[in-house]
């Protein structure tokens, strides 16, 4: 089976924020959840911590930040997904269980 780099989330912790490598760039994640229209969000920070783009929706099988041009976003695709193929959604319930956001290229491509 082939294995995916995976960026954990805590959803236990929301918000949560933590630094991460992206495309050979540092950068600032902070995930929420948005509890009245039931859906999370991620807000993403420059290595200086300025926003670049805040409120990304997480929206199964679409990737992050894909409605942008800046060039100061990370070029990967970071994709909520589940690799079971059980789900099509993105919820409280399977978020950090059986969906995860997944690097859509393979762990043993170089990239952290």
């Amino acid at each position: 089976m082939d294995q995916r780099a995976v960026i954990d989330v805590d959803i236990g912790s929301l918000p949560e924020e933590f630094e991460i490598e992206l495309a050979g760039s540092n950068v600032f994640l902070r995930f929420d959840y948005n509890g009245q229209g039931q859906f999370f969000t991620v807000d993403l920070y420059d290595n200086a911590h300025n926003p670049i783009v805040l409120g990304e929706k997480l929206v199964y099988g679409r990737r992050l930040w894909g409605d942008f041009t800046k060039p100061s976003i990370p070029r990967v695709d970071v994709v909520p997904y589940d690799i079971s193929g059980k789900e099509n959604t993105v919820t409280l319930e399977n978020f950090g269980r059986t969906v995860f956001l997944y690097l859509m290229t393979f762990a043993d491509d170089g990239v952290d």
